[in-house]
């Protein structure tokens, strides 16, 4: 008889262990949800983020050249606000970070071209502007990845009796930015080639050799 109830203490013993290493792991894995709080009409309160603090990248700049490893790469940062479903959210600021990175890119371009212009002779400013054009709208935008994402559950108090819930998404690309020189060179070359003139050519071609030159800094 007292080796059964021994025996029955260990069975026990084993499976209550198990019950809560299952419960440790378990709670572990969940993402914390933070009570709903009482406050004034119109507060608003995050009841649940993941990560559980906001990341200091989501304070940088939205379009941004840094190195990495001795490499230039473009950082772009968007947020998407007021979505019911998060889900949709996390599509919509998807889409927001490649419409911001083209438009950055677009500012980009017309940025190292006004710099370059410079030096460029009054009889060719206005026709290489209309190129420019051409150029900031024919820069693709390759090799874009997502790199981080934060997001968070927000209560608004809506009455004393309504509270109702939407989401904040963030979202961080990045992308390397020899892409983004591959597919500017490449723009400017279909420029080029469409230029009648050896005189115009040799001031283009001079014109982007100062561009150029803006990459290695």
């Amino acid at each position: 008889m007292k080796r059964k109830t021994a025996v029955s203490t260990v069975i026990i013993a084993t499976a209550l262990l198990a019950v809560f290493s299952l419960s440790s792991c378990s709670k572990r894995s969940v993402i914390d949800v933070r009570k709903p709080k009482k406050g004034n009409v119109g507060e608003e309160f995050v009841v649940q983020s993941n990560p559980d603090r906001e990341p200091k990248w989501t304070k940088d700049q939205e379009f941004e050249i840094t190195k990495e490893k001795r490499e230039k790469v473009i950082y772009v940062i968007s947020e998407v606000s007021q979505q019911k479903d998060k889900r949709a959210a996390e599509r919509l600021a998807e889409a927001e970070l490649r419409r911001k990175i083209a438009e950055g890119i677009e500012t980009l371009v017309q940025s190292q071209f006004q710099d370059a212009m410079s030096g460029t002779a009054t009889t060719y400013r206005e026709a290489f502007e209309s190129y420019l054009v051409v150029v900031a709208e024919n820069v693709s935008v390759v090799g874009l990845i997502v790199t981080d994402t934060y997001w968070e559950k927000i209560q608004r108090i809506v009455s004393l009796e309504e509270v109702e819930y939407y989401y904040r998404v963030l979202k961080r690309g990045k992308m390397p930015y020899e892409n983004y020189v591959t597919a500017r060179d490449q723009a400017w070359q279909d420029v080029l080639n469409r230029v009648t003139t050896d005189q115009e050519r040799e001031e283009l071609q001079r014109l982007v050799a100062e561009m150029k030159a803006w990459d290695e800094m």
